[in-house]
């Protein structure tokens, strides 16, 4: 049953006997209750979608996705192009080069750090070719966790390797001018996630992620979240709630209940499903 504000807001009431909202008003509850949204997610996992994007993805919330490079080609203010492992942003408008910008290279190993010329257009170094921000998501930092990714290769979707970034850094990004079609991911900090080798060129890509809620505003806002992942958040509330009335004994009770409840969803969630009626045992 989907749930409203206004269901939590009289369950995290009866929790608190405060019917009559004498003690806490709809506004502070909606607070605690969007708290508590959120936590329930980051326990769980619970709320879970399929991000659309490519790679190399815009460096920036809202910048458009970038392109290869190519000879002799028109480009526009605000363009954004990929060349070797490198995305430029074009600060003045015209056509490019037949050659490429000479990084990285033997002389130039690192990104310009000034604005450069190719052709009679100004390029900028706006980022790596390798790195997607979750800001440039289409759910933006909204995205809590990257599950899986699929990149789209032809008729197929390949499944992309999970490497812890110690791992990932050594065996990976050994040599900077290794590009080609990606085989492996990993994150890096709390908003960047790697690919390697460097695309070679632009490819589709789906991303399995955890994200956040939106924030509950009007009496009328249905959840995302759906039961039974919606029967712990009244009891973390109401934890909320006691703990910022000082009263500790009673936050630590709903707290309990909240752990208890989440639990108890996870175990209720779990079913036994056949991988593969077809399959023969090992």
């Amino acid at each position: 049953m989907a749930q409203t504000l206004s269901g939590y807001i009289t369950g995290v009431r009866r929790l608190l006997h405060d019917a009559n909202g004498n003690f806490y008003t709809d506004s502070q509850l909606t607070d605690y209750i969007n708290t508590a949204r959120e936590r329930i997610v980051r326990d769980t996992g619970c709320l879970r979608t399929i991000q659309v994007t490519q790679t190399p993805c815009s460096p920036v919330l809202g910048g458009a996705n970038p392109y290869l490079w190519s000879a002799s080609t028109s480009v526009n203010v605000n363009d954004y192009v990929v060349s070797n492992i490198f995305i430029y942003k074009v600060t003045v408008g015209g056509t490019t080069d037949v050659n490429p910008p000479p990084y990285p290279s033997a002389n130039n190993n690192y990104p310009p750090s000034t604005p450069f010329t190719n052709g009679t257009a100004t390029f900028v170094y706006a980022g790596p070719a390798e790195v997607i921000n979750y800001s440039a998501l289409p759910s933006g930092v909204n995205t809590l966790d990257i599950i899986n990714i699929n990149l789209y290769w032809g008729n197929t979707r390949v499944p992309q390797r999970y490497m812890p970034w110690t791992q990932f850094n050594s065996e990976l990004r050994f040599w900077q001018n290794y590009i080609g079609r990606p085989i492996a991911f990993s994150i890096y900090g709390q908003g960047q996630i790697y690919m390697a080798p460097v695309p070679d060129q632009i490819y589709q890509i789906e991303i399995d992620t955890v994200i956040l809620p939106t924030p509950l505003v009007n009496a009328n806002d249905v959840d995302t979240i759906v039961d039974p992942y919606t029967t712990p958040v009244i009891y973390y509330a109401a934890y909320t709630a006691k703990y910022y009335e000082q009263s500790f004994g009673e936050a630590e009770i709903y707290k309990q209940e909240y752990t208890k409840h989440t639990q108890a969803v996870l175990v209720s969630t779990y079913t036994r499903r056949m991988p593969n009626p077809y399959s023969q045992p090992y």
